[in-house]
């Protein structure tokens, strides 16, 4: 997004992975008590990355979600788990770039908690996962250009 407002770089494409951002509660990181990111810990997070600025005060270079105008980004790739705290936050990020017409895609891995590729890397969803990531990039390296 600094990216594009300020005109200096261009990003050919984006492939945030399971994103941290949206510093506000979603339906998702509300109460979750997933192992390795939950509730606690991401609060913890956005309290210190953000420290003295008040809700009002956050802008959207902060806390992407918080962006209004998803005109003329890169089209994007990402994957998250169903049981992740950034699971909503996710998933409106992909629909909020679709709506703008930008090219994006989002796949869903249920029961899956974050990092849970890296966690798991042996089991056969996490190896899915991975294999499509790749996919996704070498794909975006040969059809997008900045």
């Amino acid at each position: 997004m600094m990216a594009r407002d300020l005109g200096e770089i261009k990003i050919a494409y984006q492939m945030p992975l399971y994103p941290m951002i949206d510093d506000r509660d979603t339906e998702s990181s509300r109460d979750n008590h997933a192992p390795v990111w939950n509730t606690k810990r991401n609060h913890k997070a956005w309290s210190v990355y953000l420290r003295e600025l008040k809700n009002q005060d956050i802008p959207y270079l902060a806390a992407p979600a918080r962006q209004t105008d998803y005109e003329n980004l890169p089209p994007a790739y990402t994957f998250v788990g169903d049981i992740e705290p950034f699971y909503c936050e996710t998933l409106t990020y992909i629909k909020n770039l679709q709506k703008a017409g930008i090219e994006a895609k989002v796949d869903v891995y249920p029961n899956w908690f974050h990092a849970y590729d890296i966690a798991y890397p042996f089991k056969e969803q996490s190896k899915r996962a991975i294999s499509e990531f790749e996919k996704q990039y070498l794909y975006a390296v040969d059809h997008y250009f900045a």
